[in-house]
């Protein structure tokens, strides 16, 4: 029923839109939006100050307005051109547009490790060293191997799998 009913209503909506908006757009003036009481207190306020604002507001100040047409604004940009033969021979643009390799983990592998840490190539190949074979890999192995605290090398094996 949701598709009929936004049908029906879609056509009651559209229904002489054209008409509606012409009464609209004919009318004299919008009606204003209503002020807050704040805003019509401060209105008030400078009214009192200056009694002739609102003749002010309405009409033109010639001073202002010759002074606005003596403002001429000039451009000191000059236009650069990509000429080639003006480039400079001695600083070639690279010819080189080979992409640049990603790396295997999305980052880049540290050169170096500090003791007690590990990369994830290295996690990577101790867990698969230890799935192959879990007799030879073994976590003090492996522990002893990456300088890791036993713990640490149990939770991973725990934790993670390799694909």
């Amino acid at each position: 029923m949701g598709q009929v009913g936004s049908m029906i209503s879609r056509r009651a909506n559209r229904f002489n839109a054209e008409n509606r908006a012409h009464k609209i757009i004919g009318r004299d003036k919008p009606t204003p939006a209503p002020k807050y009481e704040s805003n019509l207190r401060e209105l008030q306020k400078a009214l009192e100050m200056t009694p002739d604002l609102k003749e002010k507001l309405s009409k033109k100040d010639s001073a202002l307005d010759e002074r606005l047409k003596q403002v001429y604004v000039t451009s000191q940009t000059t236009i650069v051109e990509n000429d080639p033969e003006k480039q400079n021979i001695d600083r070639p643009l690279p010819s080189d547009t080979k992409r640049i390799q990603d790396f295997e983990f999305g980052h880049k592998e540290p050169d170096h490790v500090s003791p007690g840490r590990v990369t994830m190539k290295q996690v990577t190949q101790f867990l698969g060293d230890h799935q192959k074979n879990s007799e030879e890999w073994t976590v003090e192995k492996i522990a002893e191997h990456y300088k890791l605290p036993a713990s640490t090398v149990d939770d991973i094996l725990t934790h993670f799998r390799p694909f």
